[in-house]
């Protein structure tokens, strides 16, 4: 049985997806993924000062509606060396993921962007 509060980054964006290229579809597709247990879960929420059960997104604090790559897999059109593993997820809402796109996480933050929890 899957953790109750992990559900991945899945199929790879759609090309009609936001700002989504053919390259950035690529690299994605090709990036490994791997599947965490239920063990190491816990613990990336146990470090974000979480816990199961009580998953929010942790840049805003709202409510968790997937995951994000904390470190971009593809940036510039180029792939960045990081993958899909739970060492570089963390859970997000839609509107901050959104809004972050493959932004560094801290100059997201502390800048501008319309959404970001400044």
């Amino acid at each position: 049985m899957p953790h109750p509060d992990f559900n991945p980054p899945g199929e790879p964006p759609k090309l009609t997806g936001r700002r989504s290229t053919i390259t950035g579809l690529f690299f994605t597709s090709l990036t490994p993924y791997v599947e965490p247990t239920e063990a190491e879960v816990d613990k990336a929420l146990e470090i974000l000062g979480m816990h199961r059960g009580a998953c929010v997104c942790a840049y805003c604090g709202d409510k968790k509606s997937e995951w994000d790559h904390f470190r971009a897999v593809v940036k510039d059109r180029t792939p960045t060396g990081y993958i899909t593993e739970i060492a570089n997820l963390v859970p997000a809402c839609g509107k901050c993921n959104q809004s972050r796109g493959n932004k560094d996480w801290k100059s997201w933050m502390l800048g501008p962007a319309r959404h970001s929890p400044t």
